[in-house]
């Protein structure tokens, strides 16, 4: 099966996409932490039982990540607004060969959201990764909404899926797809190359002409 991460990775980079599915993650980053941290808030626990759980989950845990994401956390009181249901979700979808983790589900005026946590929001409305979290959801459960929670500045957005979205998302499955049965992504420069733990194979990976189409 491809997973929600690795679909997410396509729309960050392809070859971000092809390397993780070839290596899988190499590097604790803030995203890991946040995700703990909010897990464990959510719950009762505290800071240091993040730590714990994020120094158990990730073989490749660091502790400067975490304390710098711990800083910027923020714990909204909106927060007490939405029943918990579940957390650490797993959905799979035999039908589409796709799975994906939701952070936490919750209850709001007889409805249910799944809800999913990432970093610093932008002005107005989600990222397209975020956006494409929620359409992937859709095309693979019953849910057609979902929350984002801005965890660097407490705020919980809303999306709702149509169907534009779930074509886009069928789109992005069916590219991953493709890479995982071993095409490989054109190399592009882009501000993540700054970051990106993987550049080094990158920039001696070379190209596929059905790389082209990708």
């Amino acid at each position: 099966m491809i997973s929600l991460s690795q679909i997410v990775s396509y729309t960050i980079c392809p070859r971000l996409c092809y390397f993780r599915i070839k290596f899988g993650e190499k590097n604790f980053t803030e995203s890991h932490a946040v995700r703990e941290i909010y897990l464990s808030l959510r719950r009762g626990f505290d800071l240091e039982w993040a730590r714990k759980r994020a120094m158990t989950i990730n073989e490749n845990f660091d502790l400067d990540v975490f304390n710098s994401a711990a800083s910027k956390f923020v714990f909204s009181d909106l927060l007490h607004d939405f029943k918990p249901i579940d957390w650490d979700v797993t959905i799979k979808s035999d039908r589409l060969d796709v799975v994906a983790v939701i952070d936490e589900i919750v209850e709001f005026r007889k409805k249910t959201y799944p809800v999913l946590v990432s970093l610093k929001a932008p002005k107005e409305g989600v990222w397209f990764r975020d956006l494409m979290k929620i359409a992937v959801l859709s095309v693979i459960s019953d849910y057609k909404s979902g929350l984002i929670y801005y965890a660097y500045s407490g705020e919980l957005r809303k999306v709702d899926s149509n169907i534009s979205l779930r074509r886009k998302a069928l789109k992005l499955i069916e590219r991953v797809k493709m890479i995982k049965n071993g095409f490989v992504p054109e190399r592009r420069e882009c501000r993540y190359c700054n970051f990106c733990s993987f550049v080094n194979e990158c920039k001696m990976k070379p190209s596929t002409f059905a790389s082209k189409f990708l």
